[in-house]
């Protein structure tokens, strides 16, 4: 490659230079190019061939594209950038492949060839936008391709069975093909394989978007990649990506953004790993939404930050607050035709009633049942099923329970989820612990497993109190004292106090199998308080 020779060139002719200090000038991107220059060979000089000869439409493809900080792109991103239907684009893009300007990147996931540029061939393409462009013109051509990309996650998210909370929009225009729907099959066809071929590519975008000062298309399209992030397990992701759309937001003033990618970053963080209490800061959190999306006046988005609140009531033992929480945000629901808000009310009301009024929860659960069928999200389904089968569980109903939890697990298995699958087998392992099967051992280590794996701290807690009552019931009791203190552990980083006050009174009856009286007094003063 010619880069290669002229780093060459340039290292023969100086033989003082050490290979760091020809890596320390290329990391300046501004005169990158510049670097390349030995001799008779210059990189900007052999582009420079190659973009004289294109027409001024291919040319300005060339800039704009170039001004796109992804990693690589669709046929289509040309069509956008040029407000050209999608045929014209990919003609274009091929053209710019025939003058050796872009690359071939392969076909992806969703059946999309997609491009990309050498990284010197793109700084050459940006340094001539800088001169040959408005950048009102720029922006407005990046304005296009943000709002295609908009425009397909919202069409790929609505297919897939990810969070019930509502899908939000804001003003943000969407771009479209003039030659019709063509260019979006991908997208609707295969919404997981579209999200997986477009991933990198819509992340940059919108981080590109927010350091453009355009938050409204960034936190829009965000807000439609959470579904695909959540069924994915991609958490990390989902929270680096939200946390840059949020200072954004902040940045410009848009209140709506800013609830929305609030209420995004709680799901993305409540049942992770956190160095504080998951479920205070939830509690807080759904306190903030309750009053930001009243403000704005968007019931849908109120129904879910009261959902998110009953949930950190229950948290914290307020049955009483958290089922009123619950019946608001149940009211809000049906009052604009939520359904995945009226199916999370009812389970959210179904954890605040507890094993307190077992009947109540069951009857709740199965009313949100019924709404997750009606909905068709067999995710949630299957998440409401497994909530069913414990309710049966502790109101001494085992088959009941098993057949619950049996059909959660098909449908987690079904659609290769192995997050809720994770947490469908605490489920089930809880269930038999309660029961005394010897099958809650198993269940449980798989559960633990996946949960470690996952990060998901809250189901990895609940695993461990699992394995360590079965432990101390199996005589087990060294490992009985390690599962609950790791335990016990976890919950406090959770927050939810019964669930805190059940493992420490397990730890307790360990510590006194296995001799250690003081340790077991404050285990079971500790827990007795928070049950108080």
């Amino acid at each position: 490659p010619l880069a290669v020779r002229v780093a060459g060139a340039r290292l023969a002719a100086r033989p003082h230079w050490s290979l760091s200090r020809l890596a320390g000038q290329l990391t300046d991107e501004r005169r990158r190019l510049d670097q390349f220059s030995a001799g008779d060979l210059a990189v900007r000089a052999s582009l420079a061939l190659s973009y004289v000869g294109l027409d001024p439409r291919e040319r300005m493809a060339f800039r704009l594209l170039g001004a796109l900080d992804v990693p690589d792109f669709a046929g289509w991103v040309p069509a956008a950038l040029l407000d050209l239907p999608v045929p014209a684009g990919e003609e274009l893009v091929e053209s710019l492949v025939d003058a050796q300007l872009v690359l071939i990147a392969g076909v992806d996931p969703a059946g999309q060839l997609r491009y990309r540029f050498h990284d010197l061939v793109r700084l050459y393409a940006r340094e001539l936008g800088g001169t040959e462009d408005d950048p009102r013109d720029a922006t407005l051509a990046l304005s296009r391709v943000f709002g295609a990309w908009l425009g397909l996650a919202e069409l790929a998210t609505e297919k897939l069975p990810g969070t019930t909370s509502a899908i939000i929009h804001g003003p943000a225009p969407r771009w479209d093909s003039p030659d019709g729907a063509a260019w979006k099959h991908p997208a609707e066809r295969d919404p997981i394989a579209w999200f997986d071929a477009e991933r990198a590519a819509f992340i940059a975008a919108v981080r590109q978007a927010c350091a453009l000062g355009l938050s409204a298309v960034a936190w829009d399209t965000a807000c439609c990649v959470e579904r695909y992030f959540d069924v994915c397990g991609l958490f990390d992701e989902w929270r680096s990506l939200h946390e840059r759309v949020l200072e954004a937001c902040l940045a410009a003033g848009d209140r709506l953004g800013e609830a929305v990618v609030r209420r995004g970053l709680m799901h993305a963080t409540t049942w992770m790993e956190s160095g504080g209490e998951a479920m205070a800061a939830q509690y807080d959190g759904a306190g903030r939404l309750i009053e930001m999306f009243s403000a704005l006046g968007e019931q849908r988005g109120l129904c879910d930050a009261y959902v998110l609140r009953a949930w950190g009531q229950a948290a914290r033992g307020e049955m009483a607050e958290g089922l009123e929480s619950g019946r608001a945000a149940l009211r809000l629901a049906e009052a604009t035709g939520h359904l995945g808000g009226q199916a999370r009310a009812h389970v959210c009301m179904a954890v605040a009633y507890g094993t307190r009024r077992i009947d109540m929860a069951i009857e709740h659960l199965r009313l949100g049942l019924e709404l997750a069928e009606k909905l068709g999200n067999p995710r949630f389904e299957a998440t409401t099923l497994q909530f069913l089968g414990l309710a049966h569980g502790h109101a001494r109903q085992f088959e009941a329970g098993l057949e619950c939890m049996m059909r959660a697990l098909a449908i987690y298995r079904q659609i290769r989820d192995p997050l809720l699958e994770a947490m469908g087998l605490v489920a089930l392992a809880r269930l038999y612990a309660v029961h005394h099967d010897e099958r809650a051992r198993s269940a449980a280590q798989a559960a633990e497993a996946l949960s470690r794996s996952h990060r998901l701290a809250h189901h990895r807690a609940d695993a461990l109190w699992v394995l360590g009552e079965v432990d101390l019931a199996e005589g087990r009791i060294g490992e009985a004292v390690g599962h609950l203190e790791e335990s016990v552990r976890l919950w406090r980083t959770r927050g939810w106090q019964e669930f805190l006050a059940g493992a420490l009174a397990s730890l307790a009856e360990a510590y006194t199998a296995a001799g250690d009286q003081a340790a077991a007094e404050r285990a079971r003063r500790e827990g007795a308080a928070l049950s108080s």
